[in-house]
């Protein structure tokens, strides 16, 4: 074997320097490092720089001018800002309109209710009976009905009551017979335990339309008078109701006027157990709580109610068609104004 030197035998794949010419697999693998000095020089090189088309060092990337710098970029007003603009982008979480005045009485003024007025907060009999007659010449139609019915059994009731009563007290006396007095006492006292009793459930449906009547809901109409709830409460309070006026009808007098007295003092149950639903013993501690803390107007205002309903008595009882219904709704603005309760205006 021969010792070949480098000046005599060549890789033909190798370069010459002296030539200067690159080999001919340049660059040369990646695990073979020339030793300095024997590579080729420097200059063969592809420049570092931009001239030579290659990518710029890191950080001179883009070229300062060439681009848009940081932050002109959309230029303004072509193009809506990140925060959203007022006209331009909706407006963040935040900064959209207020709800309505009225968010959280959704469906007061929307679905049939009506407006409230403001509560007096003083009970004025005047303002009471020119109220009644304005909500019933507003609303005559279902108010002349169900009072119609009532006044035609009312009508009966007394006929039948009457004419039973007379005759049986004719018969005793021409026969002496003290039995058929009798008898007829209790027949009395039966018819009118009956009309007391029927009596309660007449003046809730009343209380039923005049509440609607005088609060947000809207106008009653002729069925709306019977769409009561809490009826074992009512029938209860109607036979307490019934036995107190039984008892006291075998009181000459005294009776008479303790039963006034107390159908004074029991004259909001009613109201306050269909409005309040309230048990029967509860809406009578209410009536009577109430009516003693405000005597003086409540005495004042039935007395009137009570002479306007004679007066509509005395015109063949047809004038009650009207003054019931006023009498009704004038004793519930009163319950209104005197619990601080809702009330719609007159008009």
């Amino acid at each position: 074997m021969s010792d070949n030197s480098p000046n005599q035998s060549q890789d033909p794949h190798q370069s010459d320097p002296a030539r200067n010419e690159p080999p001919h697999n340049w660059p040369p693998p990646a695990a073979h490092n020339p030793p300095p000095g024997e590579g080729p020089p420097q200059a063969d090189y592809p420049p570092q720089g931009p001239q030579g088309g290659y990518p710029p060092p890191p950080g001179n990337y883009p070229p300062p001018g060439n681009y848009p710098p940081p932050g002109n970029y959309p230029p303004p007003g072509n193009y809506p800002p990140q925060g959203g603009a007022p006209g331009n982008y909706p407006p963040p979480p935040g900064n959209y309109p207020p709800p309505p005045a009225n968010y959280g009485n959704y469906g007061n003024q929307n679905f049939g209710q009506r407006p409230l007025g403001p509560n007096p907060g003083r009970l004025d009999v005047g303002a009471a009976l020119s109220y009644g007659f304005d909500k019933f010449k507003a609303n005559a139609g279902p108010w002349l009905g169900i009072t119609a019915i009532v006044w035609a059994v009312g009508v009966v009731v007394f006929i039948v009551s009457f004419a039973s009563t007379f005759a049986a007290a004719i018969a005793a006396s021409e026969n002496g017979d003290t039995a058929v007095a009798a008898t007829t006492s209790s027949v009395a006292i039966v018819i009118g335990a009956v009309a007391t009793f029927v009596s309660y459930l007449v003046g809730a449906a009343f209380v039923r339309g005049a509440l609607d009547e005088t609060g947000e809901q809207p106008a009653p109409s002729f069925a709306r008078f019977f769409q009561f709830t809490n009826v074992p409460q009512i029938a209860i309070l109607a036979l307490i109701g019934t036995v107190v006026s039984v008892v006291l009808g075998f009181i000459p007098f005294a009776g008479t006027v303790i039963d006034l007295v107390i159908g004074f003092l029991l004259a909001f149950s009613l109201t306050f157990l269909v409005d309040r639903n309230q048990s029967a013993l509860d809406s009578i501690k209410s009536s009577v709580d109430l009516t003693v803390k405000n005597i003086g107007p409540l005495v004042l205002l039935l007395l009137l109610l009570a002479v306007i309903n004679i007066v509509g008595f005395l015109l063949c009882g047809l004038g009650l068609l009207v003054t019931i219904p006023v009498s009704v709704i004038a004793t519930n603005y009163a319950y209104r104004v005197l619990t601080g309760g809702p009330l719609s205006p007159a008009r």
